[in-house]
């Protein structure tokens, strides 16, 4: 059914847009009528700066700039499309994001109770979340050809793809779904109607009901601060969560204070003393040790032992 965004659907779809950046494009054009009561082909630039600054102290600032957005790429293809139609988004101030960490990751041993008590598709929900990473978009979506033995292809933001090695318990779930879907369903959460997948929505609800206190989001957060907690590798962490920029991993992983623990370990002055010490007598050590085995040779044994040397006062003080 046709109506007055089918064009600049079809130019968001030619531009291979995901299909959820579409809905949320068109969704915030519409809300933007419905709140004014101005149809969007009839805003003017003060209409735009006016919606955006009565709703800045409500907005989260990652909304305000996804609303921005939606309104830049829906004028600029207006721009494009209609003769005479001037781009009256073109100067809407640009919505700086604070740095700041998402909320912490959720503890194990409550996924693990939730787990214990779920069915097997919350379960393969859990695991996919807190395990995998995935986003709830990408759970909904994800297709029953996704998985190829041990590699399963994930269609993330952008439409990026990225493949996962899956761990056992997760392989064993999407196994198990496998086996008790019927011919012709296409996606492990399908949903109401033939051929559809379950909506977004829908999961973060069955997360909520398992655990109140935590969602999607945190399940993610918590895949990938344990990855890389135990891996300290952030790049490939980066590549699991399916981030574009880095910057956007370092905002997920909540780093363990462990870490920073050892990094003031490792810049604390009493190493600094330790240092200048130990590298003289490691080498008088290694000369000592070699000393030894040619010593050895000719029937001679000497035992290196090792006792503490006392800090000099004016060092110490």
């Amino acid at each position: 059914m046709k109506d007055k965004f089918t064009s600049y659907r079809q130019y968001l779809f030619a531009g291979q847009k995901a299909p959820g950046t579409i809905a949320q494009r068109v969704g915030d054009l519409e809300r933007f009528q419905r709140s004014t009561g101005i149809q969007i082909e009839d805003a003017t630039q003060a209409s735009l700066l006016e919606y955006m600054a009565d709703h800045y102290a409500i907005w989260a600032p990652q909304y305000c700039k996804r609303i921005r957005s939606s309104f830049r790429s829906y004028f600029q293809w207006r721009a494009m499309t209609v003769p005479g139609q001037a781009d009256v988004s073109r100067d809407l101030p640009s919505v700086k994001i604070p740095k700041k960490r998402h909320r912490r990751p959720a503890p194990d041993e409550l996924v693990l109770d939730a787990f214990d008590k779920a069915t097997l598709r919350e379960r393969a929900i859990l695991a996919l979340a807190a395990t995998m990473g995935l986003r709830r978009i990408e759970i909904a979506t994800l297709q029953l050809t996704a998985r190829s033995d041990q590699e399963l292809t994930v269609v993330g933001k952008g439409q990026r793809e990225r493949v996962l090695i899956l761990d056992d318990i997760t392989l064993h779930l999407l196994r198990s779904i496998e086996a008790e879907t019927a011919p012709g369903v296409r996606y492990y959460f399908p949903g109401r109607w033939a051929g559809s997948h379950i909506h977004p929505q829908t999961i973060y609800v069955y997360v909520k009901r398992m655990m109140p206190h935590e969602c999607l989001h945190t399940l993610r957060h918590r895949a990938g601060t344990t990855g890389y907690t135990r891996t300290l590798d952030i790049r490939a962490t980066q590549e699991f969560l399916g981030h574009s920029s880095l910057a956007t991993t370092e905002i997920y992983v909540e780093l363990d204070r462990r870490s920073t623990a050892a990094i003031t370990q490792a810049t604390s002055f009493a190493n600094a003393r330790d240092a200048a010490i130990s590298e003289p007598l490691d080498q008088l050590l290694s000369q000592a040790t070699h000393l030894a085995g040619k010593l050895a040779q000719h029937g001679w044994n000497i035992d290196i032992i090792k006792s503490a040397i006392p800090v000099r006062e004016d060092v110490a003080g």
